[in-house]
């Protein structure tokens, strides 16, 4: 990273007041999302493609509503090749794009939120829809989300001073400052830089890990967005100075256009189908089973309706083929492959921590489990992050689990930070039967940031062990664990013969 992006400029000076986002105004951008790790049992390097198109949907006299539509395709993975080596399968060539839109309220003082509204289309948008903050960025993993392009605004009266943003949660606050001007594309920017740490990042303790983040935005002179954007989050493990794990985001505007009549409406509709399809797909399916058949299949016809109407090359068709494949994967049973966006605690509200050894686990529902009707025998919860690097090793010890304590306890594989989708596939590749579950209702419950994560729940529904990340040792420390509580299901011995210990969980040889 280049001193550039956190040095400090001598000369600021103030800015024209920006005129604001129009309706009919479309912005699309591009450009790369990396991850790395470098931890001893989780080393990897990936990227993926970023598309981001932002289209304003209406304009008031103190607000902007836009649809940001956020396109993810992964390219490049270095440890790929291992991938078959512990599967038994070669990797999938062309990966699915991730996609989802979102509608934002751009208001005039700069603040941003996110907008709900009701369906069906065509939507509603007034001064009583329902909105709320946006996300937080995840500190340990690259965001199916980017809201990037709308910074704050420099304070007029002290343009040249720094000034902090809230953050909500227990994050620390965001600290900016303008650093004078930049041209992207022959337009005049302003240059924002902003930083973000964690309490030990200065002074690292021993133990424990500590994050930076920091932020580098060139700012439209004219609407008060985003032309291009570059982020960087480290994580440092211990007293370590070398990062553990780093994301970075760089993306740039490609094309900017404005529309208008018949233009604007088709694409305006194509937008709102798009989202309230996906919108109805997180609130319905994780019930499938309980809705059934006919409610998905009504909604299936409309949708398809909407697509043959929908020209080929509009971008905003992808969105509404990601839903159809999600509510005909619920018409049949399945659990949506589409997580719902997480909520942001308001600032005021501490985030809930991991429960520890003794504490009351959290009651949570995903799809049909639901955590407080397991009590009277153990129940182990296996956070994991599908399609992630480590998504092979916490699905081989759930799924050992199960086997090893079938009937005695209930062992549930719980997908987050990604679709759920994915982690049924991660599981099938690997021929497993363990149940993977939507695992995005507890995230906020039990406070989650990292993956994976394991929990060792009584029969009491207090915490008995837990664990944070995986290891060749997870598996074996778990079962001893698990082993106190409940007795290995096994067949009845013949007599005179050494009772079986029952089937051990599998060493996982950990990757390059």
């Amino acid at each position: 990273m280049t001193g550039t992006l956190f040095a400090l400029s001598l000369v600021i000076v103030a800015p024209p007041a920006p005129t604001g986002l129009q309706k009919g105004d479309e912005f699309t951008f591009v450009g790369t999302v990396s991850e790395g790790v470098d931890r001893p049992a989780d080393r990897f390097r990936r990227s993926h493609a970023l598309e981001l198109r932002v289209f304003v949907l209406d304009r008031q006299d103190t607000w902007a509503d836009a649809a940001v539509f956020t396109r993810l395709t992964r390219t490049a993975d270095v440890v790929t090749s291992a991938v078959g080596t512990v599967t038994g399968t070669a990797p999938e060539a062309n990966a699915t794009a991730a996609v989802r839109i979102d509608i934002v309220r751009v208001n005039a003082d700069g603040t941003v939120h996110l907008l709900a509204p009701p369906g069906p289309t065509p939507l509603k948008l007034a001064a009583d829809t329902p909105a709320r903050t946006l996300p937080l960025i995840p500190l340990d993993a690259f965001a199916p989300f980017e809201f990037g392009i709308f910074p704050p605004r420099v304070p007029r009266n002290a343009p040249a001073e720094p000034f902090t943003i809230g953050a909500a949660g227990n994050r620390p606050a965001e600290v900016w400052q303008a650093k004078g001007f930049e041209f992207v594309t022959a337009e005049r920017c302003q240059l924002l830089v902003m930083n973000q740490q964690h309490v030990d990042w200065e002074k690292p303790v021993g133990g424990q890990t500590s994050w930076h983040r920091a932020e580098q935005v060139c700012v439209s002179t004219q609407d008060g967005t985003a032309r291009k954007v570059w982020r960087v989050i480290r994580q440092r493990d211990g007293k370590a100075t070398a990062p553990a794990a780093w994301v970075e985001v760089k993306y740039e505007l490609k094309e900017q256009t404005r529309l208008s009549g018949r233009t604007f409406d088709r694409v305006r509709r194509e937008c709102e189908v798009a989202y309230a399809a996906l919108a109805d797909v997180t609130l319905l399916a994780p019930d499938a089973v309980k809705l059934g058949p006919k409610t998905f299949e009504t909604r299936l016809v409309k949708l398809n309706a909407h697509l043959e109407e929908t020209d080929q090359s509009s971008p905003y068709r992808e969105p509404m083929l990601a839903a159809r494949r999600a509510l005909d994967a619920a018409r049949r049973g399945e659990v949506s492959a589409l997580a719902p966006l997480p909520a942001t605690a308001p600032a005021t509200v501490t985030k809930p921590m991991w429960p520890e050894a003794g504490q009351a686990a959290p009651d949570f529902k995903a799809g049909t489990f639901r955590l407080s009707e397991q009590k009277g025998k153990p129940v182990v919860l296996v956070f994991f992050k599908p399609s992630g690097e480590t998504a092979d090793r916490a699905l081989a010890i759930a799924d050992a689990l199960e086997k090893r304590y079938a009937g005695k306890a209930t062992v549930v594989a719980l997908a987050v930070f990604g679709e759920v989708a994915a982690g049924v596939k991660d599981r099938d590749i690997l021929k497993f039967t363990v149940a993977v579950h939507d695992g995005a209702a507890a995230v906020p419950v039990y406070g989650i940031d990292t993956a994976p994560r394991f929990a060792l729940i009584d029969d009491t529904g207090k915490v008995r062990w837990s664990f944070a990340g995986v290891g060749a040792e997870t598996g074996y420390l778990l079962k001893v664990q698990a082993d106190q509580l409940v007795a290995p299901a096994s067949p009845a011995p013949a007599a005179g013969t050494i009772p079986s210990r029952g089937p051990d969980l599998p060493l996982i040889v950990p990757r390059p």
